[in-house]
């Protein structure tokens, strides 16, 4: 029994690398989008004061192009220990990327000051005000594509994440033994 592994539904696993890839695909997307607006906040700043001048677009795009890369690298890659190392970066991108409540907190607070027609919004109010909402949306968006990639990492743990078998804490299970070493 030394040295096995459990075996592992490869259609299966090849499904669920798809729905990764797919992910990862509109989490780029949506860090470029993140990106453009970002910059269009500041083309359009017209003596705009914060929170407008926080550049949430352009930081926050960092971990949905993260995620992106990381997923679809694990998608494509057919070495194990490498794609298990890139599952791995990816649910903790996943975490990372739900984590970003300061980015969602500016977001709203940008919303919220240009549809108040405040001076801090500057010259551009609807601009701004339609920036935001915009950045608004690819933030949530982030959020519902970290908790279902959350969702499909743990629930298909046994798949994508073999290796967590043997874990303590909150993925490994109670009464495992450790695998025996070589």
């Amino acid at each position: 029994m030394e040295g096995q592994t459990q075996k592992v539904d490869t259609q299966e696993k090849g499904r669920l690398l798809s729905y990764i890839s797919m992910m990862s695909v509109v989490a780029l997307c949506m860090g470029v989008v993140s990106i453009i607006v970002g910059i269009l906040v500041f083309v359009y700043l017209g003596g705009g004061g914060y929170p407008i001048t926080s550049a949430t677009g352009i930081w926050y795009s960092f971990l949905p192009i993260s995620f992106g890369i990381v997923g679809i690298a694990a998608g494509r890659t057919t070495d194990e220990t490498t794609q298990s190392k890139l599952l791995g970066g990816h649910y903790t991108a996943s975490i990372l990327l739900l984590a970003m409540g300061y980015a969602l907190a500016t977001a709203i607070q940008g919303v919220v000051t240009c549809a108040t027609n405040s001076e801090k919004c500057g010259t551009n109010g609807d601009t701004q005000l339609a920036l935001h909402i915009v950045l608004l949306c690819v933030i949530l968006m982030g959020y519902i594509l970290a908790v279902v990639s959350m969702c499909i990492h743990l629930r298909n743990r046994n798949i994508l994440h073999p290796d967590w078998k043997y874990r303590r804490g909150c993925c490994g299970r109670k009464g495992e033994e450790e695998p025996p070493k070589a």
